[in-house]
């Protein structure tokens, strides 16, 4: 964990951590939360008060037309499926896209890669209009302040770049093992290590 600046907290002093903003963090096999057994999150912010990502690879629904009413939208040309983006306020829509557009009101999370809660920005892709490649996700993974540097401490997360290959075009399903070969650990015999198959 030396790579993330992890600092051990000594006698109550609080840990400080370079933000893991742009970053994705995996879930390792021994994290036993069902909400984010196997995930991978997009770090969208990190700072002292706390952290917020977005799980890029857990299929909520494969079809966004049942929540077009929701929306207020009575029609669309274009379908996607619904990502489960986390547990926090789960009727919270959310957008990860490429390239990134500050017109949304956008937060630029990675190189080239933006987040918005931006209706206008959903309105535009159920028109066709849309950027040339999103995520849509309802609800988000939030950590309170030092909560996610203690789940680091346990090991609960690796840390990896970010890819937009996996997050736009790989198979949901290869998501969490491709993240983690980018670090260069193999799921398999860290499964097998550890006596989680």
């Amino acid at each position: 964990m030396g790579h993330c600046g992890i600092v051990p907290r000594k006698n109550g002093v609080i840990m400080k951590m370079k933000s893991l903003a742009g970053n994705f963090l995996i879930a390792s096999p021994i994290l036993d939360d069902p909400n984010f057994s196997h995930t991978v999150v997009l770090m969208c912010d990190h700072t002292d008060e706390g952290a917020f990502g977005l799980v890029v690879n857990r299929v909520l629904m494969e079809s966004f037309q049942p929540l077009l009413n929701n929306f207020d939208i009575s029609d669309s040309s274009v379908d996607m499926p619904v990502y489960f983006g986390g547990p926090v306020k789960p009727e919270q829509g959310y957008i990860i896209y490429t390239p990134f557009n500050k017109k949304y009101g956008s937060l630029k999370v990675a190189a080239n890669i933006g987040v918005t809660a931006s209706q206008e920005m959903l309105f535009d892709i159920l028109e066709g209009r849309g950027p040339e490649r999103y995520l849509f996700a309802l609800g988000f993974s939030g950590w309170s302040s030092q909560q996610l540097e203690e789940e680091l401490l346990t090991d609960s997360w690796l840390v990896a770049p970010c890819s937009q290959e996996i997050i736009f075009s790989l198979q949901v399903r290869d998501r969490w093992r491709a993240a983690a070969r980018q670090i260069g650990v193999d799921f398999h015999r860290y499964s097998d290590r550890s006596g989680n198959a």
